[in-house]
């Protein structure tokens, strides 16, 4: 029998990737452009930016999809 009536679809909620991941990307990116680039302050500032680009980008992908969704 054919559902005449299908169940309404929740819109995609995005998150960031864990933080931990994040710093570990962090600090391979700053390995990568040399020791100079592996202070502390630098790839604790550059990991503390990447997740707020993360958590930017991901309700900014999740309120895309609620737009999407309501179209």
């Amino acid at each position: 029998m054919c559902d005449e009536n299908p169940l309404p679809t929740r819109p995609v909620l995005y998150s960031p990737p864990a933080p931990e991941a994040l710093d570990a990307f962090a600090r391979q990116v700053c390995q990568r452009l040399g020791t100079e680039y592996m202070e502390y302050e630098i790839v604790e500032g550059f990991s503390a930016f990447i997740k707020v680009v993360a958590e930017i980008q991901a309700k900014h992908l999740s309120k895309q999809s609620e737009i999407s969704e309501a179209s």
